[in-house]
């Protein structure tokens, strides 16, 4: 019996090869160790060999019509065995999920894993549910049933694992969340700074949204306005200053009233901590959903008017930071600063009376300061905000792209 070292091409569309055989091996064997190596099911292939058309979709695993041994097909050392996915005998939903298990390896980098591969796709996990028309497990009668839910983006690639250095909002969270994005004042894009062709330290009327829903960032009349920063930039992007009693606000912003779950995230850098204290970055008018730091650096995190302040780490003077607050609607509130390398998590802090939602009468969101006369002296490069709560996944990746955007 001579061994037998065999190159395959399999359903993902890479070529390797696999050893272990002779001329005895049976064609279930050799059918189940490729999918072994490519991480598939067994029942997914049919097999021939190279250059063999008579041969062509003729082995299937556990089919009695296939030759008992790879001895059968001619196999030698060198020989290259062709995948094809079996449709055969297979119903629609069958051949789908089929597909999907397919493509969900290819996008994870292959059998190896390889985040290298130019086939990579951070988005690597499929959600039938989200699929266009949704399968009733093969029952008689009409097998698809319209989803309701809309369109998703990245359908059916809904799913998505901790990326390290994401280069979108939309690639760091699930397709399901990026319909949720609900505000983006990005500083980095001067084209979203109002007037148009600012320069240098000049004063902004207005901040434009990226998000697509025109949610745009206004001077707030009776305060003094910030201005935009563009040549002592942070990692080459402008940013906009805040002095004592600079203020802008958004109103109104309809989907904060009697909000369950929200997620906001600010770059900032405080510079001038002592001056007043405790500084806002964020409020509503209600002194909702604020993110504030002491005058030693201490950063709290708010819901509701009448909650005390979640504590969650601490912030340097003149050092940028990524704030990120996410209330999920059952009383409970994450905040993170991410100072350096340092992260710190809360996963408490609003009393157990405190509202499961937000003041019914919120429509403000105030950046910069509140309506009371609370303050921030700094500089503010990026304003999200998702009307969902993300996931420890989720936020922590966008966390990863604005700390990479930023160079924090």
């Amino acid at each position: 019996m001579a061994s037998i070292n065999l190159t395959y091409k399999g359903l993902t569309g890479l070529r390797r090869t696999i050893t272990g055989f002779d001329d005895t091996t049976s064609i279930d064997d050799l059918i189940a160790a490729i999918a072994a190596d490519e991480e598939l099911e067994t029942n997914y292939y049919i097999i021939s060999k190279e250059g063999d058309p008579s041969n062509t979709l003729s082995f299937i695993y556990g089919d009695s019509s296939t030759p008992a041994s790879v001895s059968s097909l001619g196999i030698e050392t060198g020989d290259v065995i062709i995948c094809k996915p079996n449709s055969r005998g297979t119903t629609k939903q069958t051949r789908q999920v089929m597909k999907l298990d397919i493509a969900q390896k290819k996008r994870e980098g292959g059998p190896d894993d390889d985040t290298t591969a130019v086939f990579y796709r951070s988005n690597n996990s499929y959600d039938l549910t989200s699929l266009p028309d949704t399968y009733n497990g093969n029952v008689p009668g009409a097998d698809d049933n319209p989803n309701t839910g809309g369109l998703i983006q990245k359908r059916p690639w809904v799913a998505v694992g901790a990326i390290a250095e994401p280069q979108s909002i939309n690639e760091a969270v699930e397709g399901g969340s990026i319909t949720d994005l609900e505000i983006w004042y990005d500083g980095a894009d001067e084209s979203t700074i109002v007037p148009t062709g600012i320069q240098d330290e000049d004063n902004i009327n207005q901040w434009n949204d990226k998000s697509g829903l025109a949610h745009n960032l206004n001077f707030s009349g009776g305060n003094n306005k910030p201005t935009y920063e563009s040549s002592d930039t942070q990692n080459t992007y402008g940013y906009v200053q805040f002095a004592d009693g600079d203020l802008m606000s958004i109103n109104p912003l309809s989907s904060l009233s009697g909000a369950t779950a929200f997620t906001v995230f600010v770059i900032a850098r405080g510079t001038s901590l002592a001056t007043n204290s405790p500084q806002l970055l964020t409020s509503t008018e209600n002194g909702e959903l604020s993110i504030q730091f002491d005058s030693d650096g201490t950063a709290r995190f708010k819901v509701g008017a009448q909650n005390g302040t979640t504590a969650a780490g601490t912030v340097d003077e003149d050092e940028w930071n990524v704030f990120t607050l996410v209330y999920n609607g059952t009383n409970n509130i994450v905040g993170r600063v991410n100072n350096g390398t340092t992260i710190v998590d809360t996963s408490s802090g609003t009393p157990a009376t405190g509202p499961a939602a937000m003041n019914a009468g919120s429509t403000y969101l105030y950046v910069g300061g509140d309506n009371t006369g609370g303050t921030f002296i700094g500089d503010i490069g990026e304003v999200i905000l998702f009307k969902k709560a993300l996931s420890a996944t989720e936020y922590a990746n966008v966390e990863n792209y604005l700390t990479t955007k930023w160079g924090i």
